[in-house]
């Protein structure tokens, strides 16, 4: 049980199926998907030594790379360790250290001091992954793992001035998004999920469902949240769904009431991070008359776990 298995069967079944894009740009089908995830994964092992059960974090901004390691590292049958990227280099340094994380893949450049990381820790660019021509026996399948085998070390904020690590398996990510209700919001092959949020929280965590689905997967080109750029993805792709934290959620609405957008093309809104309450949210929509963004059946539901919303 290895939530790489998905991205297996998905790339084995679909491979011409169009999976990654930077902005409207193709940048892979699921057949290249999984392929560069199997070479990623041989380049973990041969050139870094990562064994099953090592913890390499992710301390970049949302790209396509940040799936194909994700996904590259649990192939290997390590441990992701998923830093936001908005953090200071000290604060991403601490959860570091206290994963005890073998690699950190960044943006480039040298983003920690010398020294800064422990050892035997080391800085790799997103982009510096060697020349995956010259690995000429990527594994061709998942490491296997157990259900309560160690997947994720999910980093989030606490009472105290350190983060806590929320302990995810593969069991876990598995049954949370089998747990996605197929019969509210059912996920089809033409949907595009686009990542608006950082991936190294909840919108990474949509990825998955998504990949079993072989649906597509969209980073804005910006790589960051701009409101009017979603707008124009939704446009051009349809049928898309993101995840947003509540004050993202408020500007898309105050977005498209200003530039008169409809909502089309947007499917699902999904957000959360931080409590919203019932009468804001109508009021959010109603004020704005299609209200203006989300007129899709102007359908609401509050699902009540973990302050987390869905907005349809």
């Amino acid at each position: 049980m290895n939530i790489a298995n998905w991205l297996d069967e998905a790339g084995l079944r679909y491979p011409k199926r169009a999976a990654l894009f930077e902005g409207r740009r193709q940048v892979a089908n699921y057949g290249a998907f999984l392929d560069l995830v199997r070479h990623r994964a041989a380049y973990l092992i041969d050139e870094h030594g990562i064994a099953p059960g090592d913890r390499v974090a992710l301390f970049m901004k949302n790209c396509c790379e940040y799936l194909e390691l994700l996904y590259a590292i649990w192939w290997a049958g390590a441990v992701a360790v998923p830093i936001n990227g908005t953090l200071h280099p000290v604060e991403a340094g601490w959860i570091v250290r206290n994963a005890k994380a073998r690699l950190i893949f960044t943006d480039g450049g040298q983003v920690f001091a010398p020294g800064a990381l422990p050892q035997p820790c080391r800085e790799l660019d997103r982009e510096d992954m060697g020349a995956l021509t010259s690995i000429t026996s990527p594994p061709d399948t998942p490491y296997p793992r157990h259900a309560a085998d160690l997947a994720w070390l999910f980093y989030t904020s606490s009472s105290t001035s350190d983060a806590k690590a929320v302990m995810l398996s593969h069991g876990n990510l598995m049954a949370m998004s089998q747990d996605c209700s197929p019969d509210g919001d059912p996920i089809d092959s033409d949907e595009a999920v686009v990542y608006a949020a950082p991936m190294s929280h909840c919108a990474g965590l949509y990825s998955l469902i998504h990949v079993r689905r072989a649906a597509r997967h969209v980073v804005p080109e910006s790589r960051e949240f701009k409101a009017d750029e979603l707008f124009e993805l939704a446009s051009g792709f349809g049928n898309i769904t993101l995840f947003v934290a509540p004050a993202m959620f408020t500007g898309m609405v105050e977005q498209g009431r200003r530039q008169g957008y409809d909502g089309g093309g947007i499917k699902t809104i999904i957000y959360g991070d931080a409590p919203i309450y019932p009468t804001e949210l109508r009021n959010v929509l109603l004020k704005n008359s299609y209200g203006e963004l989300l007129k899709t059946e102007l359908r609401l539901w509050l699902k009540a776990s973990a302050n987390d919303t869905c907005a349809h």
